[in-house]
């Protein structure tokens, strides 16, 4: 999330429970026995309200190209708010999984959901099987467990899967240092550039790029990430800005004010985002909005966005890439006054960079010195070393992040702290090792 200060096709549909198979790294399965080098996208919405969600199914799309690796396909480091199991339908084998997150699940803790109901659109990856597969969507709770969602039984040669190339867009290699399974690919999608300011979003492009670039972890695995560019005009430069009654008719309808949250910048057309995108090979989606306010907005797995040209964007746009990427959390404490409405406190957070201090070793307790106390006190003494800060995860008590000040937490500083560097490093390799 945001920083902010300052003919229908019959498929047959199971439901039982399975005991949770194995996510161990050593379990990894045989791309080739079982995909091929094209995606599989399973488009489907969620609705719902605070307490309750369904499943609706809407397509499935090859997409041209597979750009994720051909050799960690079973997800080892379980974070998300949510995870996409694909087993072999034959063996019932474990062959792909990938955690994620969604503007639906934030939307659940707002005061609007305890209102009404809606509805979000949301999308899975997956590399495109050789054999039926069941795809199984899975929901975190609270306590930190999985409980199945939505199941379905894909058959690849089921002709109603939406075989549709990608728009005409040109793409552009911006940064490019070799084979996509190996890379972290990242392709940038143009928001409120008209045709004419084209030229404007390569500069801003290749400006972000190079800022990245200089950014640790980052900095030391330049050559581990390709960058693309989408060059796709909208009609109208600039975003949607509600609250100024301002509407612009742009190719991405990204929109300020979300959850009526004046910065927080983000859009609900996750099906013209993902359209988009497959013009390219890519793992992570960021979506470059031209305009010179402050905001942005980043989910795990599902996609970044920033502004173009606020003082502070560069900044804005590793902090969001944290989010999206990393699946790091917001370290500072923001709006909510009791941790237990979001947490449960009786169990360790899934995002590396925050704990109840419950399960301390399972998180960071290794970068911490002897000498360091945990909790970690808030004073000039301790404010350049690891330990662990109360204040974190938009709560002021009972979580607690890793060092007084990192790039999580504001825009004061320009460095990840060394337990999200860690983490960064960690997703890095799960794409390219």
């Amino acid at each position: 999330m945001l920083f902010i200060m300052k003919k229908r096709p019959v498929y047959l549909l199971i439901f039982f429970i399975l005991l949770p198979p194995s996510l161990s790294a050593k379990a990894q399965s045989d791309f080739h026995q079982h995909f091929i080098n094209r995606t599989l996208r399973l488009d489907y919405t969620q609705s719902g309200n605070a307490n309750t969600s369904v499943y609706n199914f809407e397509q499935l799309k090859q997409e041209p190209q597979w750009a994720g690796s051909v050799t960690q396909l079973i997800d080892p480091l379980n974070y998300g708010q949510y995870r996409v199991m694909v087993y072999d339908s034959a063996s019932q084998q474990l062959v792909y999984s990938r955690g994620y997150s969604s503007l639906f699940r934030e939307w659940q803790d707002t005061p609007e959901a305890g209102r009404l109901n809606r509805s979000f659109y949301e999308t899975v990856l997956m590399p495109f099987p050789k054999k039926t597969i069941r795809v199984v969507l899975e929901k975190r709770l609270k306590n930190q467990s999985f409980k199945k969602g939505f199941e379905l039984y894909v058959n690849p040669k089921n002709y109603f899967i939406n075989k549709e190339k990608p728009r005409n867009f040109s793409v552009e290699k911006l940064q490019h240092f070799g084979n996509p399974h190996k890379k972290v690919d990242v392709v940038i999608l143009p928001e409120g550039y008209t045709k004419k300011e084209m030229d404007k979003f390569r500069k801003d492009c290749k400006r972000f790029v190079q800022f990245f670039n200089q950014t640790p972890p980052f900095s030391k695995r330049k050559k581990d990430f390709n960058f693309w560019l989408v060059m796709a005009p909208s009609e109208e430069t600039g975003t949607d800005s509600p609250g100024e009654n301002i509407w612009k008719k742009t190719l991405l309808n990204t929109s300020f004010y979300t959850f009526d949250s004046k910065r927080y910048l983000t859009s609900q057309d996750v099906k013209a985002i993902r359209n988009l995108a497959a013009c390219a090979p890519y793992d992570q989606i960021y979506i470059l909005v031209n305009t010179d306010r402050y905001g942005g907005g980043g989910i795990y797995n599902y996609y970044n966005l920033c502004t173009s040209d606020h003082p502070l964007s560069l900044k804005v746009f590793t902090h969001e890439f944290g989010h999206a990427f990393g699946s790091l959390a917001d370290e500072y404490a923001y709006g909510h006054s009791d941790p237990a409405r979001l947490y449960d406190l009786s169990k360790e957070p899934y995002e590396p960079n925050i704990t109840t201090l419950i399960d301390f070793n399972s998180k960071w307790a290794d970068l911490v010195k002897k000498n360091t106390p945990v909790p970690t006190p808030d004073s000039q003494e301790y404010r350049n070393k690891v330990g662990a800060f109360e204040g974190a995860g938009y709560v002021s008590k009972k979580v607690y992040r890793p060092v007084w000040d990192c790039k999580m937490r504001s825009n004061d500083t320009n460095s990840f702290c060394p337990v999200c560097t860690r983490s960064l490093n960690r997703m890095i390799d799960l794409y390219t090792k």
